[in-house]
């Protein structure tokens, strides 16, 4: 959760900090008691709430939704669409009961709360507080404009945007067509537009959740024996020692570029879905958000059982080059590419995947990548969206910046204590740094 007050970011922290308790996703109720006391605030000094994920389909998501299912030319391929689409509805309509719950229990009316699009959210975080000045400046005379790519597993029933800054002419803001949000705000209709002070974002291009990239991470994190949606970056990690093409021609065959059926101009990126379940990695991952009877077994996907052949450094570089060359192929093709590249999404936790996107995309001078890329920064996003809608010009600290809180020598000391007194004894006693880091490891790895 965060703070903006007049614009301006004050605080922001993610709830493990609190609770201890790594990536912890639950309603950010400690977080927000801090930022609120930090600031001498209360509950009621709260103007609006803004929350990244909005929690209901537009009429341009089921639009969407039901163009690319409609290009599956397998009815049950089309099936297999419809049920992950229907799974993920059910998720979060629970996650919005549990977001109502916990302002509830902060004593915010459910009033103040405005939900904004899930990937307009990333990309305003990277947009607005971008360090450098002219993100925001639309393409013009003096200015080449800034683009911002969103990528991750999953949200607002997409895995990806384009999202650019045009000025609004007064004209088409006018005929801009809006329709009453859940929270009972005015919001954009087609393109999911900001408009404020005369800049808008605008979406360029959306890439479907039933394609998603970060979707065939998760899923190879899995078949390599780490968490999915946690552990990717010790994939991204053994790649440096495997040899990619052992594996390339894996990727190549579930996911890739596709000329879109309607509009020839704009190239797509597409998995393969099939009507056999195994063969379609998605499923896995949509089985893990309901019951344990829906879940399927990760083994008995073909590609579990294709990528288990190699080794799991040949598996990782396989991935990492295909996901540079896929990305690399659709922002190039679309002709995506602006001396200024923005990046957010969890996808772009993947360093060597912007420094190819920075060295390897023509036109592209400068890349920036949002800090706080996944999930845990779309309170900054939203926040800023909700500025800009009252007006407000959104502002935040550069450089090496603590907007949480902080934690002194003696505050670890004192913790090792109260949880292990044994632990803090010996950790007194190493006072070299590389042997710290050891006996840590040791009593991570002993459940200690």
């Amino acid at each position: 959760a965060c703070l903006l007050r007049g614009g301006q970011l004050l605080r922001a922290a993610a709830e493990e900090r609190f609770t201890r308790r790594k990536q912890d996703g639950r309603f950010p109720e400690a977080t927000i008691r801090y930022c609120l006391e930090a600031e001498g605030l209360t509950a009621e000094d709260i103007a609006v709430v803004a929350h990244g994920w909005r929690f209901g389909a537009s009429s341009g998501d089921v639009r969407r939704v039901a163009r690319r299912v409609a290009q599956e030319p397998s009815e049950v391929a089309r099936e297999h669409l419809l049920g992950v689409s229907e799974r993920y509805e059910e998720v979060d309509r629970n996650v919005e009961r549990r977001v109502e719950e916990g302002l509830a229990r902060l004593g915010i009316p459910r009033a103040k709360l405005r939900m904004y699009d899930h990937h307009l959210c990333h990309a305003a975080g990277a947009l607005y507080f971008c360090p450098y000045g002219d993100a925001l400046e639309p393409a013009g005379p003096s200015s080449c404009g800034s683009v911002c790519v969103t990528l991750d597993g999953r949200g607002d029933f997409a895995a990806g945007k384009v999202v650019t800054v045009a000025a609004v002419p007064a004209l088409a803001a006018a005929k801009r067509t809006r329709r009453k949000g859940r929270s009972g705000i005015d919001v954009p209709e087609e393109n999911e537009a900001e408009a404020a002070r005369g800049e808008e974002l605008h979406t360029l291009d959306v890439t479907s959740m039933f394609d998603s990239v970060g979707f065939l991470w998760a899923f190879v994190t899995a078949v390599l024996g780490f968490k999915p949606f946690r552990h990717e970056g010790k994939v991204t990690g053994l790649a440096a020692r495997g040899q990619a093409e052992r594996t390339l021609p894996i990727f190549e065959s579930i996911m890739g570029l596709q000329q879109d059926s309607v509009d020839q101009s704009r190239w797509r990126i597409r998995t393969h879905w099939h009507d056999s379940e195994v063969h379609n990695f998605q499923l896995y991952l949509s089985g893990l958000e309901g019951a344990p009877s829906d879940k399927l077994r990760l083994q008995d996907f073909t590609l579990f059982k294709e990528l288990s052949q190699h080794s799991r450094e040949d598996v990782a570089a396989g991935l990492q080059f295909f996901t540079e060359r896929l990305m690399l192929d659709y922002l190039a093709r679309n002709g995506f590419a602006r001396p200024l590249l923005c990046l957010s999404g969890g996808v772009f936790a993947n360093v060597r995947l912007n420094m190819r996107l920075r060295m390897d995309l023509t036109g592209v001078q400068r890349v920036f990548v949002y800090p706080s890329m996944g999930d845990g920064g779309l309170c900054c996003g939203a926040a800023a969206l909700a500025a800009r809608e009252l007006g407000e010009t959104v502002s935040a600290p550069h450089g090496i910046i603590s907007l949480g809180p902080s934690f002194s020598a003696s505050d670890v000391h004192a913790a090792l204590q109260a949880s292990s007194a044994a632990g803090a004894q010996e950790a007194a006693k190493i006072p070299e740094l590389n042997a710290f880091a050891q006996a840590v490891a040791s009593h991570v790895h002993a459940g200690r």
